[in-house]
C-alpha cells in the first residue's frame, strides 16, 4: 500500500520566492502569486508518494500502513530522516508499538530506500485482523535539497512562467520541461 501523508513540507524549504525571482530575474512583486503558484506545481509534480522522482523532498512525515509483517519492511520516499515510530493492531484490536529495540533501520539518509530489519533473536508480534495491521510513520527529505533537483524545479517554474498558455503552437510540449527529465532521471526512485 502506498504511503499516506501526515505533514507535508513547506514549499519553501525547498525553494523560496526570492530564489525563483532570482532565477527568472524578475525584481517586481506584481507575479509573486503566480510564481509561488508554479513553485508549488514544479514541487508537487516530482514530490513525495505521486510525484515523477518518488522521493521526498524537504522533510515531511508519512505514514506506511501494511496488512501485516512481512520480514523486512521497505520504507519508500528516501532518503529517510528517522522512523517515528512503529505500531500495530493486536489480536483484541489494540493499537500496540513495537519497541524499537526490536528492529534496526538500515539505509537512513541514503540514496535507495531504507529497510526495518528485526534484531537478532526477536521476532515481530502477532497481529489482528485489519486490512492495516501495521502502521509505520516515519520523516523522510533532504536536509539541503541537491542542486540537480532546484535545478530541476527552477527550470520548471521558468517554463511555466514563460509559456503560460496550456497551448504553444509549433512547438513539443513534455511533461517535464527543457532537460528536467535528464536531470532528474539519475536520481528517480523506479
Amino acid at each position: 500500500m502506498p504511503p499516506y501523508p501526515i505533514a507535508a513540507p513547506d514549499h519553501d524549504d525547498v525553494l523560496t520566492l526570492a530564489a525563483a525571482k532570482a532565477h527568472l530575474r524578475v525584481d517586481f512583486s506584481d507575479d509573486d502569486e503566480l510564481i509561488e503558484s508554479y513553485i508549488a506545481t514544479a514541487i508537487e509534480n516530482i514530490d513525495g508518494r505521486d510525484g515523477w522522482l518518488g522521493r521526498a523532498l524537504a522533510a515531511q512525515t508519512w505514514e506506511l500502513r501494511l496488512a501485516d509483517f512481512c520480514g523486512e519492511i521497505v520504507i519508500p520516499l528516501p532518503p529517510l530522516i528517522e522512523v517515528v515510530s512503529v505500531s500495530y493492531y493486536d489480536a483484541s484490536d489494540a493499537l500496540q508499538t513495537v519497541p524499537s529495540t526490536d528492529y534496526e533501520v538500515v539505509g537512513v539518509g541514503g540514496f535507495g530506500r531504507a529497510r526495518l530489519v528485526l534484531r537478532t533473536g526477536k521476532r515481530w508480534p502477532s497481529i489482528g485482523t485489519r486490512a492495516e495491521n501495521v502502521i509505520v510513520r516515519f520523516r523522510a527529505g533532504y536536509e539541503t535539497v541537491p542542486a540537480p533537483i532546484l535545478t530541476a524545479i527552477k527550470r520548471q517554474v521558468a517554463s511555466m512562467y514563460e509559456n503560460r498558455e496550456a497551448v504553444v503552437i509549433n512547438a513539443t510540449v513534455a511533461k517535464l520541461p527543457g532537460g528536467v527529465e535528464a536531470l532528474l532521471t539519475p536520481l528517480r526512485v523506479w
